[in-house]
């Protein structure tokens, strides 16, 4: 698939509404980030990528939206702008800015033979958007190497988790699988544990000492974990509540495993 990276300095950056009106975008081979905070992230990480930055009229009295059409000049990056309803009727949260990106970030398998810490997450049926977005941003602040989610009833990279993430999308790859069977054993053979988290398993997740290189497998709270995917796991741990009629949202509980993970890896040296 052929890329557009920039634009050459003939290109005029910015574009009326009315000039692309019959200007289409193959969702098909890209990926939509909306919001400003995602939007700015994708420039500065992955601007070679960028297809174009939308941008609502009158941007320039809001100083987000006019930072982010600085970048895009800096950058020679396309602007067009449309109408705040224009943007709306696909992109309901969008604050003003959309960013058209080709692929996404992608896991070098070979690099984590040379790491001795790592730490990686597999999601298994995490269907809202919101839940997904959150444990991104998360992801990235811990440092997670990869994430992985199952091809189908999972959500993927919509607009909705672009946003959420705050530009945590650009930084840790998402690969999306079959099943994760194949790349749990792959993992394995690289020196991997994989722990489970479940509100049935004996053992609190702060009585154990976690490995160096680790997967957390993450259930949806409606449901946990399938049989299958706990059958992958080394260790089932489980965090403290104090009623069992109720459970964390799966966003929260990522956080939580996440947190704990990275006090005992390298909490004393940050």
């Amino acid at each position: 698939m052929s890329k557009k990276p920039h634009f050459s300095k003939s290109t005029s950056r910015n574009q009326s509404s009315s000039e692309n009106e019959g200007r289409k975008i193959d969702f098909k081979n890209t990926r939509v980030a909306v919001g400003t905070h995602a939007v700015s992230e994708a420039l500065k990480t992955n601007a070679l990528q960028v297809r174009s930055v939308w941008l609502q009229k009158g941007f320039e009295s809001s100083e987000d939206l006019r930072e982010l059409e600085l970048q895009c000049r800096k950058s020679k990056i396309l602007t067009e702008i449309r109408s705040k309803e224009q943007l709306t009727k696909e992109f309901p949260a969008h604050q003003g800015a959309v960013v058209v990106i080709d692929g996404r970030p992608r896991l070098k398998w070979e690099a984590l033979n040379q790491k001795k810490e790592s730490i990686i997450l597999f999601l298994d049926g995490i269907e809202d958007p919101h839940n997904l977005g959150a444990i991104l941003r998360t992801a990235w602040l811990m440092g997670v190497d990869a994430l992985f989610i199952p091809q189908d009833r999972s959500v993927h990279l919509t607009a909705t988790v672009h946003k959420v993430a705050c530009g945590g999308v650009e930084h840790v790859p998402v690969e999306i699988v079959p099943n994760f069977q194949s790349a749990v054993e792959k993992l394995k053979e690289q020196g991997y544990w994989v722990f489970g988290l479940s509100h049935k398993a004996s053992k609190v997740l702060y009585n154990f000492k976690l490995p160096e290189k680790i997967i957390w497998m993450i259930g949806a709270e409606d449901k946990g974990l399938r049989s299958t995917s706990e059958k992958l796991c080394d260790e089932m741990a489980k965090l403290p509540q104090v009623s069992a009629e109720a459970s964390y949202n799966a966003s929260v509980a990522t956080a939580l495993a996440l947190g704990e993970t990275g006090r005992q890896l390298w909490g004393q040296r940050t």
